[in-house]
């Protein structure tokens, strides 16, 4: 059901920014959470959360999905530099804090989500001030989207690694990130099909 629902929101948001002009690098941040959802949920489904192959390739599609998010964030930034400073100081702010709650020796687990938990902090930090900047209303929309949802997520995965082995935790674990990225990429796919009823127009 979760692997069904992500698939169908990943593809539908790249199929809708692939029928109307839109920023490469969001039509490339679609990609990547295409390519997530297909090459991890089949070997969750299969061989579980602790296999060796769910990790692999996890960790690899993560690190092209932070990276896609990344760009997308500073391509919009029109030069500014102030949502980079701004982006960087407060995904400095949340990894550190994150960071002095967890058990130390540090597992890798831990280590990849304080990364996750920087990356998605400061892209969204630097595309939520961005935003307002856009001049065009359907991609600030989505801008405002996609910041929210990847603060959402970093909120989330540091919560979740500092919660850990808590048993509420595991079962929001199932469920939250898949329905705000659901919600994210079906409502910017929404709003993407709304920009080609107006070019039509």
């Amino acid at each position: 059901m979760r692997f069904t629902a992500l698939l169908l929101a990943t593809v539908w948001a790249l199929g809708c920014s692939l029928a109307v002009p839109c920023p490469k690098p969001l039509r490339w941040y679609f990609a990547s959470e295409v390519l997530h959802t297909v090459l991890t949920q089949p070997f969750l489904f299969w061989y579980g959360e602790t296999s060796s192959a769910y990790a692999l390739a996890y960790y690899v599609t993560k690190i092209l999905l932070l990276a896609a998010a990344l760009v997308l964030a500073v391509s919009q930034t029109a030069r500014r530099r102030w949502p980079l400073i701004a982006g960087a100081i407060v995904a400095g702010i949340v990894a550190g804090r994150a960071a002095t709650g967890m058990p130390h020796p540090f597992h890798v687990y831990s280590v990849f989500s304080i990364f996750e938990g920087w990356v998605l902090a400061d892209a969204g930090t630097i595309l939520i001030f961005s935003a307002a900047y856009l001049s065009d209303k359907i991609m600030r929309r989505i801008a405002l989207t996609l910041s929210l949802l990847w603060l959402a997520l970093a909120w989330f995965r540091m919560g979740f690694t500092l919660s850990l082995p808590s048993e509420t935790w595991l079962k929001l674990n199932e469920v939250l990130p898949t329905l705000f990225v659901c919600a994210a990429l079906g409502w910017s796919g929404l709003k993407l099909t709304e920009s080609r009823s107006q070019c039509r127009g």
